[in-house]
């Protein structure tokens, strides 16, 4: 059985993220639930350092995979570029990868309210900085998970890394994105991660 690191969104709804991940066992893959603690005032620094030690410490007789929700997508991915050897598939589902807003002024607002947390705001900008150095052969172990019809936190711009492996499924809204990316659509992140249907 795969080691599958699953990163918390701002909410830290480990409870929620175990019920929807659980079933993932009979799919061959163990998950592990990560609260990166959003709402304490510590920047990034401490939360990645918390995550880096838990994938080296799950990570000791084999490679393991990453999945950040939303807000934990972009300190997955952080943790992912300075772990390249020992992650070998990182998908993010509904996450901030960049800064960007939506034009539509309501979401705009939405969206912004979400970068009032220091480090959220901090992982997104230091991911800004480090992901240019993503090589080609990098990029292609990673997938992207949006909402094909809008969602109402993330632009759709700025959950995409070109390269990665960019996918859709036929949603509305962040939250039922990210549960049916857990659930009935799971299906094209099983298939990236194991190569299977």
């Amino acid at each position: 059985m795969k080691k599958i690191i699953v990163v918390a969104g701002l909410g830290d709804n480990k409870l929620e993220l175990t019920i929807a991940s659980n079933w993932w066992k009979k799919e061959g893959l163990e998950p592990i639930i990560f609260l990166p603690r959003w709402e304490n005032k510590k920047g990034v620094k401490p939360k990645l350092a918390r995550l880096l030690k838990m994938i080296d410490k799950e990570s000791s007789k084999d490679k393991i995979f990453l999945i950040g929700i939303s807000a934990g997508a972009s300190l997955a991915m952080n943790a992912f570029l300075k772990r390249l050897g020992k992650v070998e598939k990182m998908v993010s589902v509904c996450g901030r990868l960049k800064m960007g807003w939506s034009d539509n002024e309501i979401s705009k607002k939405l969206q912004k309210n979400t970068l009032t947390r220091r480090a959220f705001k901090e992982s997104v900008k230091l991911l800004e900085d480090k992901i240019k150095d993503l090589k080609e052969e990098d990029k292609k172990r990673i997938m992207t998970v949006s909402a094909e019809y809008g969602d109402e936190l993330i632009p759709i711009q700025t959950s995409k890394i070109d390269g990665a492996d960019n996918i859709t499924i036929p949603t509305i809204g962040h939250l039922i994105t990210i549960t049916s990316a857990m659930t009935n659509n799971f299906g094209p992140i099983k298939k990236f991660l194991l190569g299977k249907e």
